[in-house]
């Protein structure tokens, strides 16, 4: 051969070589779509592998509340952020709802709070027309009356208006409570005391929240209540006394917080301190102030300070401060009487059932089994029965999405995780026994199955007195394969990836400023990579050997894209390129089309070629938050925000916004796709939207 034609061969190689390669990083030869064994099914969080990116062809656009490709809409019981999963024809999704027994006592509850409302407002109504009428008989007009008993009336009926009003919030709209009551918790956060925000709560069962909140909510309408007796009579003065001494106990039996400490007395003050300012003012109605006899004030007028200050002296010698009593012994009229019962009952109402009865019932955190094609429930299994936990007041009892092989489902709530069959009977349950106590946030990682194992991830929070642990358990048994606690993992709600690197397996985690590699066989820890990012909530993108990492919901925000060379522990991590522009906060990212696709909280969305970095487009989306995870296919990209409008754009290095659908609907959930169709949890419904057949 010749040394031109040695030269252009070599060339030639060379030249093959450098396209391979290149194909490769631009995700020629990578997985762009999930197997084609798995089309029709949508078996985990973001679909197969975890990517967020379906095969289905012919994938709709265009749909709205009219019907218009909604192939069928179907109310689920209760209310959760869990995304659905698909398979064999089935569609698995979690909830959490009130126990019967809780619902029962809460309607109980809900209708006496009501009644004892509508009592107490005719009432009220009655006596005012009743007076003003006796009044206009005996024509005795209003300046007659004294300024401190009319007074003392617009006292009475302003703080008994305000107990009324948070007494009907924390029964009847106890679900809607924190939006207000909350909002005292984040005044005093920006007074500086930022750990009294949590304990303003009812809906959320941590006992000492509920205990303080309704506890001095009930201690309000007490002192209330005393107003409602016969001035300067003994019975008032007993009931402010009666009051004041509950506060003790009240104070003393509170429980610990969510971590087993102490709460400062001077924040359980807090709670209480409107019903002593009611009560005290109770008992300075009983002083009077007068002069005694004799006493006689000049009129003459006074230049000069000697003079002023022996004037001063004077009144103060002959000034003297009586007990002021009145029909001691008199409770006042039968009206009072009873308002004095309306609302001692009704602060028994708000105090005892959700710290005695209530909280020991708790919750059930359940999984539901539809029909994919029709939407018929076909069975609804509750899992677990226990007692609401602290979480974030975005977050939900039933976040983290089931995982299936089409034989099992796995559930985690948190609380514990458990493994049904296709048939909704449970297999196996795992609680987490120190859940509760060191739950801030609430759960959202969701699990991943394996062929034979099922593996969890739960990350430490803040001020949780456990570490981070991650355990693998056999799909069939439950049996504990192993559990390590990772300690470079803390503060972050990311669910993790498997990674195939050939003949192995590897867990990919991404957390507070690291990105970690584990052996799924062992929980060894393979490899870790360092990142510019702290609290993350949105997980990790991949495509074929491309791992990206993006957002932060605390510190710094970046965008992070790594190629993976290697096996095993010899995986070498390249870092191609890093940027702060349109990181994502909650929002998981996507790669398709060898394209990168990144969203904000606010909704800006931002197309990245995957393997430069460069930016093709940013487009400010409908308004909204946008924290559920994006999701592509059929050459589309889907986002959605949380009021329910879903913006479907083309996956193309060009800008082009192909519809926007608005379900109208609160939406924390995110999309999966199957058998052509796509589901959406939107509020308290499950939407499966198809294509209408031409």
């Amino acid at each position: 051969m010749r040394n031109t034609d040695k030269f252009c061969l070599f060339l030639g190689l060379f030249l093959a070589a450098t396209l391979f390669r290149g194909a490769n990083l631009c995700g020629a030869t990578f997985e762009t779509e999930p197997d084609d064994g798995l089309k029709g099914q949508w078996p985990q969080w973001r679909g197969p592998d975890g990517l967020g990116v379906s095969s289905e062809p012919n994938l709709p656009e265009i749909w709205n509340t009219k019907s218009q490709n909604i192939k069928w809409k179907v109310r689920i019981p209760g209310e959760g952020a869990s995304s659905p999963v698909v398979s064999n024809g089935r569609v698995i999704l979690t909830t959490a709802y009130e126990s019967p027994k809780a619902a029962i006592s809460q309607r109980f509850i809900n209708v006496a709070s009501l009644g004892l409302a509508l009592v107490l407002f005719v009432g009220v109504a009655v006596k005012s027309f009743r007076n003003r009428r006796e009044g206009t008989q005996k024509k005795i007009p209003p300046a007659k009356r004294g300024l401190a008993e009319r007074f003392n009336r617009l006292f009475t009926g302003f703080t008994s208006f305000s107990f009324v009003c948070f007494a009907l919030l924390v029964t009847i709209g106890r679900r809607h409570s924190d939006l207000v009551l909350g909002k005292f918790g984040l005044l005093l956060s920006k007074l500086g005391c930022e750990d009294m925000v949590h304990l303003y709560s009812v809906a959320e069962g941590v006992p000492a929240a509920v205990w303080l909140t309704s506890g001095g909510i009930a201690l309000l309408g007490l002192a209330v209540s005393v107003g409602w007796l016969r001035a300067h009579s003994i019975w008032r003065l007993f009931g402010a006394g009666v009051v004041l001494f509950s506060a003790i106990p009240f104070v003393k039996f509170t429980p610990l917080d969510q971590w087993k400490e102490e709460i400062e007395l001077w924040e359980k003050l807090v709670f209480i301190f409107p019903a002593l300012v009611v009560a005290f003012w109770h008992l300075i109605n009983y002083i009077e102030v007068g002069w005694k006899r004799g006493f006689e004030l000049s009129k003459q007028r006074v230049s000069t300070l000697r003079g002023r200050i022996n004037v001063a002296l004077r009144m103060l010698n002959y000034m003297e401060i009586r007990w002021r009593h009145k029909n001691i012994w008199h409770f006042g009229t039968v009206r009072s009487l009873l308002f004095v019962i309306l609302l001692v009952a009704w602060s028994l109402l708000v105090f005892i059932p959700p710290n005695f009865f209530q909280s020991r019932r708790g919750l059930e955190r359940a999984a539901l089994c539809l029909d994919v094609k029709s939407g018929n429930t076909l069975w609804e299994q509750p899992v677990f029965v226990a007692p609401a936990e602290r979480k974030h007041s975005e977050n939900t009892y039933a976040t983290p999405t089931a995982a299936t092989d089409g034989k099992h489902i796995i559930v985690n709530f948190g609380l514990g995780i458990a493994c049904l069959d296709f048939e909704g009977r449970i297999l196996w349950r795992k609680r987490d026994l120190d859940y509760f106590e060191n739950s801030r946030y609430g759960a959202v990682s969701s699990p991943l199955l394996t062929d034979d194992t099922v593996i969890v991830v739960r990350e430490s929070e803040f001020g949780s007195k456990r570490p981070t642990w991650i355990a693998a358990f056999d799909k069939q048994s439950g049996r504990t394969r192993w559990k390590i606690n990772a300690k470079s993992m803390h503060d972050c709600y990311t669910t993790a990836l498997l990674y195939q690197d050939g003949a192995n397996t590897q867990l990919l985690t991404s957390s507070w400023e690291n990105v970690t590699s584990y052996d799924i066989e062992s929980g060894e820890r393979l490899w870790m990579q360092e990142i510019p990012t702290q609290q993350l909530v949105a997980s990790m993108a991949r495509l074929g050997e491309l791992l990206c990492v993006g957002g932060s919901t605390h510190g710094p925000r970046a965008i992070i894209m790594m190629r993976l060379n290697g096996k095993g522990k010899d995986t070498k991590v390249d870092v191609l390129w890093q940027s702060s522009r349109g990181a994502p906060g909650n929002s998981s990212p996507v790669i398709y089309n060898g394209k990168l696709f990144v969203v904000t909280d606010t909704g800006i969305m931002t197309c990245y070629d995957a393997v430069s970095g460069t930016v093709l487009w940013n487009k400010r989306l409908r308004r909204g938050r946008y924290l559920s995870s994006l999701v592509a296919g059929d050459e589309k990209v889907y986002a959605c925000n949380t009021k329910g409008v879903i913006t479907v754009i083309a996956a193309d290095s060009k800008l082009k916004v192909l519809a926007e659908n608005d379900l109208q609907g609160r939406c924390y959930a995110s999309l999966a796709i199957a058998d052509g169709c796509i589901l959406i949890r939107i509020a308290n419904y499950l939407y499966c939207i198809e294509k209408e057949r031409q």
